[in-house]
């Protein structure tokens, strides 16, 4: 009988250890994620810039910066007015084309 309770003991402290160990992967991934997705150097984009950069995806970083600025000086407005002027005359230019 004190064969079978060291052997349950035995099992029961693998088990926990085992148990511990899967808690404390699932809690450590959850913070890693946590840090990653609340990282403050990533900085939010504005519903206007995200779909600026999905429409001009095939131009490159540069190409686009570029292109802000030559609307910003074209309307003298800021970057956010000069993203949204360039999404209008896109828009335009492929109703033109229906």
């Amino acid at each position: 009988m004190h064969e079978i309770t060291a052997l349950l003991r035995d099992n029961l402290t693998s088990t926990a250890l085992a148990a511990a160990a899967v808690i404390f992967a699932c809690l450590l991934a959850l913070a890693v994620n946590g840090v990653r997705l609340r990282n403050p150097l990533r900085r939010s984009m504005s519903t206007t810039e995200l779909r600026f950069r999905n429409v001009f995806a095939m131009m490159s970083e540069e190409r686009r910066q570029a292109m802000i600025a030559s609307y910003v000086r074209k309307y003298n407005c800021n970057r956010e007015e000069a993203m949204r002027h360039a999404l209008e005359q896109r828009d335009r230019d492929v109703r033109s084309w229906r």
